[in-house]
């Protein structure tokens, strides 16, 4: 098995032994499984020529043979329709998604199988770098164990690791859990994330931008592209979008709101008026109330059709005409209750609630006293203004090496 580094500066002969240049890149297509060779890059005096892998004979440590005469006028100079394994993947970082984490691509493992020759894996040792340098003796010395490679069907290459040519898509970081997704763009400048961020779907973005931390999120968020950056605010609960925003510059916080769809941006600006160590700073104003005169089948119903996430619904809280805060309902006991049954039959009346100029300590102190995974904030008239979760207050009783991780990463 080859490695790219091995290859590169050797020289490239004719069927006769002739020297007629150096081997300068090797050139795949990426859009198979391991990709495949399809030229390789031969310098031969000022120029250079792509020779197509039906004319290569052997590709070794010690040089290339081609299998017909070289031809100057033969081999046109190389496109951009393949990639260019030295010149666009050597040295650059990329996602190791079986680690979840970044990697920068010391060298590459070039797989034989039966005629063809395939990228199998990425070097990111010291050792393959020492043997990228020329170093083979302290190369041995670090290598003595068999060579861990990262399999290429694990890696994710794209616009944010300045990989710009290569046609390779996020699918495999779409399907990462968001949480893992943030460990990796937490190692990545900026920019580097917001490229990251903006070439995913805005659900996936979202997702990933609200587990960083909020300085690193507010600069992601300001080093992406507006219309973008307002897209992926609009997916966010709004206590999310609203963290993130009051961290970010005053200046830009409004160019993104105006962007907003105007419902989304009237729910951050009505967050963003709170104080953020606050119950009204910390609540999500997106909570699912029901009334006392609805059914338990009604209500199922419209669960149903709203479909919200999972971490959004850990209760349902009854409101009367009002607006006013009565009760609250329990997801078991409206699934086990009679279709017919209305909900002030089944609710609970003695319902724990917070008033949203509470300090968060306060809300802390109250969900861990109860054991409650989430609490309503109402005003000073009682009329339920929103919730506060567990997720939201974990800062303050985490552990404080749990707090410099990406958010929402605790459980």
């Amino acid at each position: 098995m080859p490695f790219l580094s091995q290859l590169l500066g050797r020289p490239v002969l004719d069927p006769d032994g002739t020297q007629v240049g150096t081997l300068r890149d090797v050139l795949v297509l990426t859009e198979v499984p391991y990709p495949p060779v399809r030229a390789v890059v031969v310098r031969s005096g000022r120029r250079l020529h792509a020779v197509p892998w039906g004319d290569v004979s052997s590709i070794t440590p010690r040089g290339t043979v081609l299998r017909r005469s070289f031809d100057l006028g033969a081999y046109r100079e190389p496109g951009e329709d393949l990639v260019w394994l030295a010149r666009d993947v050597l040295d650059k970082q990329i996602v190791d998604t079986a680690g979840v984490k970044l990697v920068r691509v010391n060298d590459l493992a070039l797989v034989p199988i039966n005629d063809e020759l395939r990228l199998g894996g990425v070097d990111s040792s010291t050792a393959g770098l020492l043997r990228r340098l020329g170093l083979p003796w302290p190369g041995r010395l670090l290598g003595r164990s068999r060579v861990r490679l990262i399999d290429w069907e694990q890696v994710d290459v794209g616009p944010a690791i300045d990989v710009v040519r290569l046609n390779v898509t996020f699918d495999r970081l779409h399907r990462m859990r968001s949480a893992d997704i943030a460990a990796v763009i937490s190692q990545m400048s900026a920019g580097e994330a917001a490229d990251v961020l903006e070439a995913l779907q805005d659900k996936t973005a979202a997702r990933a931008l609200a587990e960083l931390s909020e300085d690193h999120g507010a600069a992601v968020l300001s080093a992406m592209e507006p219309e973008e950056a307002a897209d992926v605010l609009e997916e966010m609960p709004p206590d999310d979008a609203a963290d993130v925003l009051g961290d970010v510059d005053k200046e830009r916080a409004e160019e993104l709101m105006r962007l907003m769809e105007p419902q989304a941006a009237q729910e951050v600006r009505s967050l963003l008026a709170y104080e953020e160590d606050t119950a009204g700073g910390l609540m999500n104003s997106r909570v699912i109330a029901v009334q006392e005169s609805d059914t338990a089948d009604e209500v199922i119903a419209k669960l149903r059709r709203i479909a919200p996430p999972e971490d959004e619904i850990y209760y349902l809280y009854v409101i009367d005409d009002a607006g006013r805060l009565s009760g609250v309902l329990s997801l078991r006991d409206l699934v086990v209750s009679q279709p017919d049954e209305r909900i002030a039959q089944i609710m609970r009346r003695d319902v724990k609630y917070v008033h949203l100029n509470d300090p968060q300590e306060e809300v802390a102190r109250m969900l861990m006293r109860y054991d409650f995974l989430g609490i309503p904030v109402v005003d000073d008239e009682n009329r339920l203004k929103g919730v506060v979760t567990v997720n939201d207050v974990v800062d303050l009783v985490a552990p404080r090496s749990w707090r410099n991780r990406p958010r929402r990463m605790r459980g």
